[in-house]
């Protein structure tokens, strides 16, 4: 049933994004006002006034895109596999392909001397996120490809036993890893957003650009088959073939985030059930709106990892502080039942 509401309550989380946004740039360990931003554009030639400008656009804003990109891809991707899998415990870890594209981005950290090539123009860490995450997928496919329908709890189970065995190898590599490159590693397995410049952030909205058209292309596909995947069938959906590429795309968007920003956990479990709480079953309004409170939720978790402790800390831990409370509610509640239209 649509929501009539819909337009009032998506300007209002626009409103908040927005606020949040703004927020997000003008509000760090640096101070930048307004005011002063205006001042050093006025007289640019003065040094102090280079830096503030320089961290503005050098690091705030890139910053600000990328955890607006990564808390709606994240976000969106949950949708996808809560409704792929009809199961509100899914998320875009529930597969596995997060576990295996952390585990291809973490070779190519701690050998990037020995994986280095220079005619390639994708970063090292996308390339083999994007290869193990593909692998990934591959070996589920290559499992469940003899069924009609892919079986929604087989496809749930392989993927948690393939991620139970990437994150086996990821932490054999952290025991022999050299010291200095283990440190880096660490703190980018609690999830970073710390980007520099605007090639991220265009990588990372392109992905999800695509990822987020697609999902609207099929939001009323994907109404039918989180209703019934028979009835869907009956009516001329191909469930076989829905099944697949939603599962690829999602995927991806998923391997290309974790690359980026590292794995960040429960965005993409605790934001649809939010969602659908707000805008209700239809995926065409609810993929609209986890987008936006998505980029929005990932937003404020950033700007308290920077100002709310004495030093900054990794964006991972803030999100599982705010998740893990957010989802026992949903838990206990009752909320996650009802998560299908």
């Amino acid at each position: 049933m649509k929501n009539k509401r819909f337009p009032i309550t998506t300007l209002f989380f626009i409103t908040v994004l927005l606020i949040t946004t703004f927020a997000s740039i003008f509000i760090g360990y640096e101070p930048t006002p307004l005011k002063r931003v205006f001042e050093s554009v006025k007289n640019y030639d003065n040094p102090d006034n280079q830096i503030i400008l320089e961290i503005l656009i050098t690091h705030r804003i890139p910053r600000t895109l990328i955890c607006i990109i990564a808390g709606a891809g994240l976000s969106i991707c949950g949708v996808a596999f809560q409704t792929l899998l009809r199961n509100p415990l899914a998320s875009p870890y529930t597969l596995g392909t997060a576990s295996f594209a952390s585990l291809g981005a973490y070779i190519a950290y701690l050998y990037s001397d020995k994986l280095f090539f220079p005619w390639l123009r994708v970063p090292m860490s996308y390339l083999m996120a994007l290869i193990f995450g593909g692998t990934q997928i591959i070996l589920i496919l290559l499992l469940v490809w003899r069924r009609v329908r892919l079986s929604t709890t087989v496809l749930l189970l392989t993927g948690v036993t393939l991620g139970m065995l990437a994150n086996s190898l990821i932490m054999l590599l952290r025991y022999f890893a050299l010291p200095h490159k283990l440190v880096f590693m660490e703190r980018w397995l609690f999830g970073s957003t710390q980007v520099l410049g605007y090639r991220p952030a265009i990588i990372c909205g392109i992905v999800f650009l695509f990822t987020f058209l697609m999902l609207l292309y099929t939001s009323k596909m994907l109404d039918q088959y989180s209703f019934d995947s028979e009835i869907a069938e009956s009516r001329g959906i191909n469930v076989k073939k829905l099944q697949l590429t939603i599962f690829f795309i999602v995927s991806m968007l998923t391997a290309i985030l974790v690359a980026e920003i590292g794995p960040i956990g429960f965005v993409g479990l605790i934001i649809p059930h939010i969602s659908r709480y707000v805008y209700g079953a239809l995926h065409f309004q609810l993929i609209i709106g986890s987008a936006i409170i998505g980029g929005t939720f990932l937003l404020i978790c950033d700007v308290l990892s920077r100002n709310v402790f004495a030093t900054e800390i990794p964006i991972g831990i803030i999100t599982t502080i705010i998740g893990v409370p957010v989802f026992l509610y949903i838990l206990f509640t009752g909320t996650s039942k009802e998560w299908t239209s």
